[in-house]
């Protein structure tokens, strides 16, 4: 019996409409990471961020609480914070200096003592839903949605696996990345390594692709292989690369050595344009030289893909084709990550 191994339409990674719809059905109702707690370590600091078009900013408050807030004023939906990061008693907005407190409250409004039947418990920036897994903040922007640990099923239990400890992690270099092409095409080239061989020569160099294997789960995939040069294995502490995908824009990766980590999220900005951020985790034990070593070779094998993402961007566009047809022994993830696609735009 033949399998249907066809890929989405190509018109869905080209079309402003769809784009439009991807917004509505998967970013405003899904977990999605925005940074790392060490940004946040102090009370008072906060940082900025966006899901979609959505301002958002994440506050460490004076009992050490996080809080994510919608960075709109309920003044005049200015945003309130234009800052990327800093550290606050309050925040401000820069229009007409609303002040709320580090939890989204009210605190000061000028003149709002001459408004009669003002009160300043009516107005608050209003809260996103967040969780933590390890030094990881996630945001939901619906309260509805299932939590982020039924979300994430397997992939704690897989990364424990591995030997990394996640509360010893600490990020040591943050890299952005633009891509001219659909955060689909990003997360794609993520989900499968048929084309390692060719196109990542270092990568190939240092992870055993004969042994390569992909394991599927309800809203995770893993891709996973020994070093190559596996004699030294036992002695390592992550014995093996492994890359974690969680839908719909995370990815999560160890690579063989010392506790390490990496991670990439993936934030669409419309139909032709994505950007990757990178950052880069280690245990205190990794050497400096260890740390330099890794991320360089994550930073080649992006500068790569970047390429490859670009060309297929600009052949889809084309129209020469309707969709493509996957090679299921290998791409059988991008098929898991795609029937969430089509779930989604259907609901």
């Amino acid at each position: 019996m033949a399998v249907d191994a066809s890929t989405l339409p190509y018109e869905w990674y080209v079309d402003p409409g769809t784009f439009e719809l991807e917004r509505r059905r998967i970013f405003s109702a899904t977990w999605q990471y925005v940074g790392h707690v060490g940004r946040v370590g102090s009370p008072g600091d906060f940082f900025t961020t966006r899901l979609g078009e959505l301002p958002v900013v994440i506050t460490r408050d004076e009992d050490g609480r996080l809080h994510a807030l919608r960075n709109v004023c309920c003044h005049r939906s200015a945003e309130v914070m234009l800052a990327p990061e800093g550290n606050r008693k309050t925040l401000q907005c820069h229009y007409h200096a609303w002040s709320y407190g580090l939890d989204g409250r009210l605190v000061g409004a000028p003149r709002s003592g001459q408004e009669p039947g003002f009160r300043k418990e009516d107005f608050a920036l209003r809260p996103l839903r967040l969780e933590t897994y390890g030094p990881f903040i996630f945001v939901n922007p619906d309260d509805e949605a299932p939590s982020l640990g039924e979300v994430m099923g397997e992939l704690p239990a897989i990364v424990k696996r591995t030997g990394l400890a996640l509360d010893a992690l600490r990020c040591r270099e943050r890299r952005e990345y633009r891509l001219k092409a659909n955060w689909k095409v990003v997360v794609e080239n993520y989900l499968e390594c048929y084309h390692c061989q060719v196109a990542h020569p270092s990568f190939a160099d240092a992870i055993d692709l004969n042994s390569y294997e992909i394991d599927e789960y309800r809203y995770v995939s893993t891709q996973h292989g020994p070093p190559k040069h596996d004699e030294v294995a036992a002695d390592l502490q992550v014995k093996e690369g492994r890359y974690n995908y969680l839908w719909p824009t995370f990815m999560l990766n160890t690579y063989p050595g010392p506790g390490n980590a990496s991670t990439n999220s993936i934030v669409p900005i419309d139909a032709d344009n994505t950007l990757a951020v990178y950052e880069f985790f280690f245990e205190d034990g990794a050497s400096d030289e260890f740390a330099t070593e890794t991320t360089g070779l994550i930073h080649q094998v992006m500068v790569e893909d970047i390429t490859l993402c670009e060309s297929v961007q600009r052949g889809m566009r084309t129209g020469t084709f309707e969709h493509g047809r996957l090679m299921l022994r290998y791409e059988h993830a991008i098929r898991h990550f795609q029937d969430l696609v089509r779930e989604s735009l259907a609901a």
